[in-house]
């Protein structure tokens, strides 16, 4: 068993937290990406201190511990010395296990708490696993609960991605701010596949923030819900389809805050609301 020896980290504790500060400053980090980055500072000082150490313990002991034993040991104290700068860190409770990567807990400055969403979206996408296809799945609507998403559910709650919600007698989790509703004036249209309940026009009433919660009306030429695939579609139906009317369709898919894809019918379309179309991800269909 190789000796475990306790090293001076007198002002090593101060530089390291004025480091880490510094990156900080650029964004919040995984509790792995503060390890990764104390390592990196320290890593052009670990021989150096490898030898001192070795030196210092054939002195006081009497007999010699190898190169290996005495880095090991060094990167051991420093990785205790990081937990008593990290205590002085603001950081999120809930740790980011995802695909099997522990990133643990997410490290911030104060004032960039708005970013912490985006750094755990980040950290999701590189994992993968659960989480992502969770992610991904509410997006095309609700996800009913069950033992096997229980966990990825948790993280995205804890982190602002979903919620829950019953819907009839069932719980679902949902994108945040989902809104289930009752479509009335179902037609069927030729512009969708025959297993596609339709309604055109497409109306439904929503609440916005404004001045203050404001109810508006939307109305789209048509809409489509897949009911094999459970995706929702918005549908605009012109001869001809300028930008501003695109532009103006997708303001209203916005302020509908319903997952839901959005596609035009037409014979024509200008090169800038071609350009625009593929830019939101808009689907055409001429």
């Amino acid at each position: 068993m190789r000796p475990i020896v306790k090293i001076a980290t007198e002002g090593l504790e101060k530089s390291l937290r004025t480091h880490l500060e510094g990156c900080l400053e650029d964004g919040p980090m995984a509790e792995s990406e503060v390890l990764e980055e104390s390592l990196r500072f320290f890593s052009p000082n670990i021989p150096a201190m490898g030898t001192s150490l070795m030196r210092s313990y054939k002195l006081q002991y009497g007999r010699k511990i190898g190169k290996t034993t005495a880095q090991s040991n060094i990167k051991t104290n420093l990785r205790l010395l990081l937990s008593k700068v990290k205590k002085g860190f603001l950081s999120t409770e809930k740790q980011v296990i995802v695909g099997g990567n522990r990133f643990g807990r997410i490290f911030y400055r104060k004032g960039a708490e708005g970013k912490i969403q985006l750094k755990v979206r980040e950290l999701i996408e590189k994992g993968g696993g659960n989480p992502l296809e969770l992610l991904n799945s509410v997006k095309r609507g609700p996800v009913k609960m069950n033992p096997k998403v229980r966990r990825a559910f948790e993280l995205l709650l804890y982190y602002g991605f979903v919620e829950s919600k019953k819907i009839g007698s069932v719980l679902y989790i949902t994108e945040i701010g989902y809104n289930p509703v009752k479509f009335k004036g179902e037609k069927t249209s030729e512009k969708f596949p025959t297993h596609f309940r339709t309604w055109k026009p497409f109306k439904i009433e929503t609440w916005v923030l404004q001045d203050g919660p404001t109810k508006v009306s939307l109305k789209f030429d048509l809409a489509g819900w897949d009911t094999v695939n459970k995706i929702f579609y918005v549908g605009l139906d012109s001869e001809y389809i300028g930008l501003s009317a695109l532009k103006g369709f997708r303001e209203k898919q916005v302020i509908l805050g319903l997952p839901s894809k959005a596609v035009v019918f037409c014979k024509e379309i200008s090169d800038g609301g071609e350009k625009y179309a593929k830019k939101w991800g808009i689907e055409i269909r001429t």
